[in-house]
């Protein structure tokens, strides 16, 4: 019997030896194997303006029939709903001619956009007066 308790004895100290070495392992104590940083999901991607300027640049131009000067922000939030806005300028010129208004539509840059301006919509012919 006493050989028995002495094998029970030496079984509980290992197991208990094992449990404090298993608590010690993964606790967060800054080991070497611990899991990388994960980007949150509230975290802002930005990406560049360049295919806007070039998109609004095309078609305002030709609508326009002059060179123009498109300037947007450098980057912005690729977040859906995200809406920002580029002056529109001749080329040869400082004056601006028009605002274009861009919204970020589709998780992959994917947008819309207007411009205002009374120098690039096509002129309504104006009622003339009754006599």
């Amino acid at each position: 019997m006493k050989t028995f308790i002495n094998i029970m004895l030496g079984v509980v100290a290992i197991a208990l030896v094992a449990a404090v070495y298993l608590m010690i392992k993964t606790s967060a104590g800054g080991g070497d194997d611990e899991p990388e940083a994960v980007a949150t999901p509230d975290a802002i991607v930005y990406m560049s303006t360049n295919g806007v300027v070039e998109n609004i640049e095309r078609r305002l131009e030709r609508r326009a029939g002059t060179d123009l000067r498109i300037k947007c922000p450098k980057k912005v939030d690729s977040k859906v709903g995200t809406r920002f806005r580029c002056s529109v300028r001749r080329a040869t010129g400082e004056e601006k001619i028009a605002l274009a208004t861009v919204t970020i539509d589709g998780p992959d840059g994917d947008f819309t956009w207007t411009s205002t301006s009374d120098e690039l919509r096509t002129p309504t012919p104006s009622p003339t007066p009754a006599p």
